[in-house]
């Protein structure tokens, strides 16, 4: 019994810590990131971005809710399992931050997404099937997000889906594997589209809108990896 007490204090105390660290460098590290990640290529960046001291997004509110939030998902994971809890968090981390990028800039830093492929490292031991099951999920990320952006782009005459979307799905499942990602597109889609119909609804938004789709994406992304990954991997295990 002590040591369960003892575990239960620990995994809070780290966990703390790493909300403490995840919501104060969110904001520090999204307020200093170059300003050349946040331009398409070619482009130059604009006197905002090459600002030393401007805040992109302010500190107060957004370090206090981003470090709660990392607590409440730091506490949860480490009492599920330690191991698992690193790579998830930093993913959910890097999703944040793209999703920022996404909604104040519409661009997806590529370097974001390669560290997202390194946290993918982290994750294949705690796949069924092992390192195959993440390259599978990779292909599959990979293939139905390009399938997307090139009917959409037939029937739309204009891209539908980015390509840093079709990367980011891509380093997805490098990470979640091929349950994961199938689950995270659904999710995104079904998500994405109840808000587009609220907005069509509530603010006459149109169809021909752009919107920034990765902000969907990393909450379908988070849903899973705190909530949904141990029923998907305990129904993989069975099989």
């Amino acid at each position: 019994m002590e040591r369960e007490i003892t575990v239960i204090f620990i995994t809070c105390g780290v966990a703390i810590l790493m909300g403490i660290l995840a919501g104060s460098g969110a904001v520090y590290f999204f307020n200093r990131i170059p300003g050349m990640w946040l331009c398409d290529y070619g482009e130059e960046p604009s006197e905002e971005l090459l600002h030393p001291t401007c805040q992109r997004i302010k500190s107060t509110p957004w370090k206090y809710v981003i470090t709660g939030f990392f607590i409440i998902i730091g506490i949860k994971l480490g009492m599920e399992d330690p191991l698992f809890a690193v790579p998830a968090i930093a993913a959910i981390w890097l999703l944040l931050e793209m999703a920022i990028a996404d909604v104040k800039y519409m661009i997806v830093p590529d370097q974001l997404i390669m560290l997202l492929v390194v946290c993918g490292l982290g994750f294949i031991p705690h796949h069924a099937l092992g390192v195959m099951d993440c390259l599978w999920g990779a292909v599959i990320g990979f293939g139905v997000m390009l399938v997307i952006a090139l009917v959409g782009r037939l029937m739309y005459k204009k891209p539908a889906v980015g390509g840093a979307d079709v990367k980011l799905f891509a380093a997805l499942g490098l990470c979640c594997g091929t349950d994961g990602i199938l689950v995270i597109f659904v999710l995104t889609t079904f998500i994405s589209a109840a808000h587009f119909v609220w907005l069509m609804a509530r603010r006459g938004a149109k169809l021909s809108d752009e919107r920034a789709m990765v902000p969907y994406i990393a909450l379908s992304a988070t849903l899973y990896l705190v909530i949904l990954h141990e029923m998907s991997y305990n129904i993989m295990i069975q099989f």
